[in-house]
């Protein structure tokens, strides 16, 4: 038996929870003996690690722990840990969670070396996410007008929504010519600056959407931009960024953590590190990027100023990413590794 537990239900959306819905639909149509267990209250499982199993589901086998190594479980004959993180080390408290696991799961070359220097010391493993081929299909893109950006991660502060408002506004406020669609999960985090003061967001060429909306209305939002801005600090994979791409749309993206698996198949956006002290469990975790404004304002007017080949090469991109990388494909190397611990 192969079980596998979520720390937050599945959704379909704007991030990882679309991977827990992916992976295990096509592992549960591997024909591996494979369940998946939803989240309980605490109240229901008193005992056991907060948030997964009631106590009659406490069994042997295999266990996918896909959630904060804090938050891993303590049974099953074999655990395996999947957790993603964002900076170059991981939180210290986190290495004796992933220690007790048999093996590692994880995103990226990039965060494979990560868990591997922080002092995790049992085997990691990196896999890939992947693209709703449905949703996320390749499309060459012909620039139009008016010129529409995308900024996508709102309101998580690391994405850096405010960067890419403040050099749309530098380089064409004024222009109706260009607009941007600003896509928030929740109030903006980004805000106007005027007279060097910030106030609510409110600009006449952006418009905000700043509700949850459906996987599909998501893949709508995004057919509406001629390029998708993500100047992230850090990213576990980076699907927002990476479904863009996947649609042939050009792609201002930087080009660390596991972006760096992908920023190239459009536009990598450079960085230097930064210390910058995020809250939570980012406090004392290592280095994040720091996205170069100025290298943003350039790839946007390069964007903008070589349109069709930029799109040309996105398209290329996408057509690889649907021939290679949809969920199908990058949960084949899932069920090869779980043939392999069964065997």
């Amino acid at each position: 038996m192969i079980t596998w537990t979520d720390n937050g239900s599945s959704r379909i959306g704007e991030g990882y929870g679309d991977a827990s819905y992916h992976l295990t639909k096509h592992i549960g149509k591997s024909g591996l003996d494979f369940r998946k267990i939803e989240n309980e209250s605490p109240q229901e499982i008193s005992g056991f690690q907060i948030g997964y199993a009631k106590r009659n589901d406490v069994h042997e086998g295999v266990v996918i722990n896909h959630c904060l190594p804090e938050s891993y479980g303590k049974y099953g004959d074999y655990k395996i840990g999947f957790s993603y993180w964002e900076t170059n080390q991981l939180p210290s408290g986190w290495i004796d969670d992933l220690n007790r696991m048999d093996e590692i799961w994880t995103t990226s070359d990039f965060m494979r070396s990560v868990f591997i220097y922080s002092g995790v010391t049992k085997p990691v493993y990196n896999f890939q996410l992947g693209v709703d081929p449905e949703i996320y299909f390749p499309r060459k893109r012909v620039r139009k007008g008016p010129f529409t950006f995308l900024s996508i991660g709102s309101p998580s502060t690391r994405k850096n929504s405010q960067m890419s408002v403040d050099a749309f506004i530098k380089l064409f406020g004024g222009n109706d010519q260009y607009q941007m669609i600003y896509k928030s999960k929740g109030p903006a985090d980004a805000r106007s600056i005027i007279n060097g003061m910030k106030d609510k967001l409110d600009h006449p060429q952006i418009d905000i959407i700043d509700w949850e909306v459906s996987a599909e209305e998501l893949g709508r939002i995004y057919d509406k931009a001629d390029c998708v801005l993500y100047p992230t600090s850090g990213e576990g994979w980076g699907l927002l960024p990476f479904q863009g791409i996947a649609k042939g749309i050009p792609t201002i993206c930087t080009n660390f953590s596991a972006c760096s698996e992908f920023a190239h198949f459009s536009v990598p956006l450079d960085y230097s590190m930064s210390d910058y002290k995020m809250s939570g469990i980012y406090q004392d975790a290592g280095y994040w990027a720091k996205p170069d404004f100025d290298d943003l304002c350039d790839k946007m007017l390069y964007t903008v100023n070589n349109y069709e080949e930029i799109s040309n090469r996105t398209y290329m991109s996408a057509l690889y990413i649907n021939e290679n990388m949809t969920w199908e494909k990058v949960s084949e190397r899932y069920i090869d590794r779980l043939c392999q611990i069964l065997k």
